[in-house]
């Protein structure tokens, strides 16, 4: 992948509570600023969505938000033990992806100390997903190409969407494919989607391997 580092102070993610925002130290030799933005960029998390989005929920959502913080609060014992989460709502706009994204963000913050520049967690709309696996047939990406690799080997994937359109018997060889890669080797995964679980095994022809919880929000 062609990375490439470049310091913009203004766009700290710890901006907000970091004690030498703005001082002399804060500049582009802060290795967590460093170590932060190759795990943001890595991820494909999309920019618009990597800072603070505060959350308030339904009185209906109010004991899944309280579970998801908790999860939250113990993200590496969650990573570490391979476990998986399955994040659905019949409602759009619910917090679903952001509620993974922070999650995922909340992992990056626990392992940037130490990680050397290493691909820990991957962020995927799944639409948007299968339908690059189709164009990469005749225009090969090598940005995507490095992202499939990877997916056997991050510690933490964010499947968003998953199942949102139908699927053919070619999504459902590729997708299930990398989830059952990953599954055997006792990697994390978050799924977002609108489906309940009965409707997600019948669209998937199986389903995610959620060593986990499924919570509805």
């Amino acid at each position: 992948m062609d990375y490439r580092y470049e310091f913009r102070q203004e766009d700290c993610w710890y901006k907000e509570t970091c004690g030498l925002y703005l001082g002399d130290k804060c500049n582009a030799s802060c290795l967590r600023y460093m170590e932060m933005d190759f795990l943001m960029q890595t991820s494909g998390i999309p920019k618009n969505r990597q800072y603070s989005n505060p959350l308030s929920p339904d009185p209906q959502d109010l004991q899944a938000f309280l579970r998801l913080d908790e999860i939250r609060q113990n993200i590496l014992e969650f990573v570490q033990t391979g476990a998986s989460l399955y994040l659905y709502s019949k409602n759009f706009g619910n917090g679903k992806t952001t509620w993974a994204i922070k999650l995922m963000q909340k992992y990056f913050d626990l392992i940037w100390a130490g990680n050397g520049f290493r691909w820990r967690g991957i962020f995927l709309h799944v639409p948007t997903f299968l339908t690059k696996i189709k164009e990469n047939f005749d225009r090969k990406d090598e940005r995507f190409q490095e992202v499939r690799t990877r997916l056997g080997t991050v510690d933490l994937v964010i499947w968003d969407d998953i199942a949102s359109v139908k699927l053919s018997d070619f999504d459902h060889t590729n997708l299930l494919s990398y989830i059952d890669q990953r599954s055997l080797n006792a990697y994390s995964n978050i799924y977002t989607g609108n489906l309940e679980g009965s409707e997600l095994r019948e669209a998937l022809g199986a389903p995610p391997h959620a060593r986990g919880s499924t919570f509805q929000t």
